[in-house]
C-alpha cells in the first residue's frame, strides 16, 4: 500500500519545489492533482519537455514518486465541443503520465446528472477514443464516482448512492473487455 499526499493545498508552491516539501512532511508518494502550472482543471496540459525534466529531476533528488496523476476533463458532459477537447487534454495527459514514469491516472465521470442519457454516450465516446491509447501506454485508468457526477455515467455499481451522492467510495478500472458494455448496461 502507498500512502500518497494530495499536493493541492501546495498548489502556489513552484512545481520544483514541491516534492523537497512533500518529503519534508514525511511522504514518499504524491497523487499529482491539477496545477495551473501543469496539468489545470479542463485545460489543455501547460506541461512541455523541460518542465517534465526539471520535476523528474527534483523528484528524483528529494526521492519522492508520484503514485498517480489526477486530471479532470469534460469528457463526459453533454456538449460535444468540450468533449473533443476533453479527449485532446487526456491524450497529452497520458503522455505526460509516460514521461514522468507513471503508470496509474485517477480521474473523474465528469458527466452531468442533468443529462444523464447524453452523459453516458459522451463517456462511451470519449472511452472508445482513449482507451486504445491508455492499452498502448499501459497506463491502468481509475475512475471515482463524485457528487456532481452522472450516477448513470459511473459504469457498473452497487449502490445509486455511492455513484450519485458519493458517500460511498465506489471507484472502476477501465480496461477494454468484450463484455464491458453490456456488463455496464445490466448494471444500469
Amino acid at each position: 500500500m502507498k500512502i500518497t499526499l494530495d499536493p493541492y493545498m501546495f498548489r502556489r508552491v513552484p512545481l520544483t519545489d514541491l516534492p523537497a516539501l512533500v518529503a519534508d512532511l514525511g511522504y514518499e508518494y504524491i497523487e499529482l492533482s491539477p496545477r495551473e502550472d501543469f496539468m489545470p482543471f479542463f485545460l489543455h496540459p501547460r506541461a512541455d519537455r523541460a518542465q517534465i525534466a526539471a520535476f523528474s529531476r527534483a523528484l528524483n533528488a528529494a526521492g519522492v514518486q508520484i503514485a498517480t496523476v489526477l486530471p479532470l476533463y469534460r469528457w463526459s458532459g453533454p456538449d460535444e465541443d468540450e468533449r473533443q477537447a476533453a479527449v485532446r487534454y487526456w491524450k497529452r495527459a497520458i503522455q505526460i503520465t509516460v514521461d514522468l514514469g507513471v503508470n496509474v491516472m485517477n480521474s473523474e465521470f465528469n458527466g452531468r446528472p442533468e443529462a444523464a442519457a447524453a452523459s453516458e454516450a459522451q463517456f462511451w465516446r470519449s472511452l472508445d477514443e482513449l482507451l486504445p491509447v491508455f492499452e498502448r501506454e499501459d497506463v491502468r485508468l481509475v475512475l471515482e464516482p463524485h457528487p456532481t457526477t452522472s450516477s448513470r455515467t459511473a459504469g457498473p455499481r452497487s449502490t445509486s448512492s455511492a455513484a450519485s451522492t458519493g458517500t460511498g467510495s465506489r471507484s472502476c478500472t477501465a480496461r477494454r473487455t468484450p463484455s464491458t458494455r453490456a456488463a455496464t448496461s445490466k448494471a444500469s
